[in-house]
């Protein structure tokens, strides 16, 4: 324990479970709580105190850190009869990292400034080699996209430092929610357009890995392409990484802050209802650039092994 901190964390999942270890290393003790019982024995493994609710989590802590799948996860797990607004002290900080939609930061932060709390919504992401925020959070090279007021960000900055490489306070509650929505609407539709132009490019008899050799020198360099794509399709391994039903998920809340603003958005609906497919296929466990190969079987081409006859066998 340093100067009097004693921090919590939820949620000890993919993310989660990097948080731990670092929390662990900078501060020595770590009061942590998941519903799932491996992600907590895990933890409990390398040192963490694992408690069985958020309310002794939150009372036992001054400073509690959630890392979460859902919106009604974080529902539950703050404001729930065993959550975090039961048990936290006046002057406590939640630092929610994440991914919810913006109406969920807000009523949760209205909620918790009723019990005398500061809440940030401090979503992940990365731009940094690796790609997903799993490898930014094992790293510690995340960025936090961060809403609420600029005394609980400064409060909070510590902690970012120490999780994140980065973090930039975007203006009050919801703030930080909308912005990772938008960077992951963008992000994922380019995902699924790199897989339906690979899909083509094998009919056409390109392989996944000649058109990745090229493409870092073409109008189409990204950094998706780059540092999600190019390295799970060389080493066709498509395990989480940042799955298909966590996607979908933040799909279906960019269509909603859409619907809420009066935007139209025919490319978010049409990638929701790709996720939406993979799901049902049974892939929603899959890391998302699984989508590549989703397309591919759709168009009934190999990418590796494409046709060598410009698409003719």
């Amino acid at each position: 324990m340093k100067d009097g901190v004693r921090v919590g964390l939820i949620g000890l999942g993919a993310v989660g479970h990097h948080f731990a270890t670092h929390l662990m290393a900078a501060h020595g003790r770590l009061t942590a709580h998941d519903i799932a019982p491996e992600a907590a024995a895990r933890a409990a493994d390398a040192g963490a105190q694992i408690v069985v609710s958020p309310r002794e989590v939150a009372a036992a802590s001054n400073v509690v850190i959630l890392s979460l799948p859902s919106p009604n996860a974080v529902e539950e797990v703050m404001r729930g009869p065993e959550g975090v607004l039961s048990g936290a002290g006046k002057g406590a900080l939640v630092i929610d990292t994440s991914t919810v939609g913006p109406e969920t930061s807000r009523a949760v932060e209205v909620a918790a400034r009723a019990n005398g709390v500061d809440y940030l919504d401090a979503p992940l992401t990365t731009a940094q080699a690796g790609g997903a925020s799993t490898e930014g959070a094992a790293a510690g090279t995340a960025t936090f996209l961060v809403g609420g007021t600029a005394d609980a960000f400064a409060r909070a900055r510590p902690f970012l430092d120490l999780l994140g490489g980065s973090a930039h306070h975007l203006g009050p509650s919801g703030a930080g929610s909308v912005v990772k929505l938008i960077t992951n609407h963008i992000s994922g539709i380019e995902l699924l357009v790199y897989a339906e132009a690979q899909a083509i490019a094998s009919s056409a008899g390109i392989s996944a890995e000649a058109l990745l050799d090229v493409v870092d020198d073409t109008i189409a360099k990204s950094y998706v392409l780059r540092e999600l794509i190019d390295p799970r399709v060389r080493a066709r391994d498509f395990e989480p990484g940042f799955s298909i039903d966590l996607m979908h998920k933040d799909h279906r809340l960019a269509g909603e802050l859409a619907r809420v603003g009066g935007v139209e958005a025919p490319f978010n609906d049409l990638a929701l209802e790709l996720w939406a497919q993979m799901r049902a296929a049974g892939r929603g466990g899959k890391d998302h650039v699984e989508a590549v190969n989703f397309i591919a079987e759709m168009a009934g081409v190999d990418i590796h092994d494409p046709p060598s006859k410009g698409g003719q066998s």
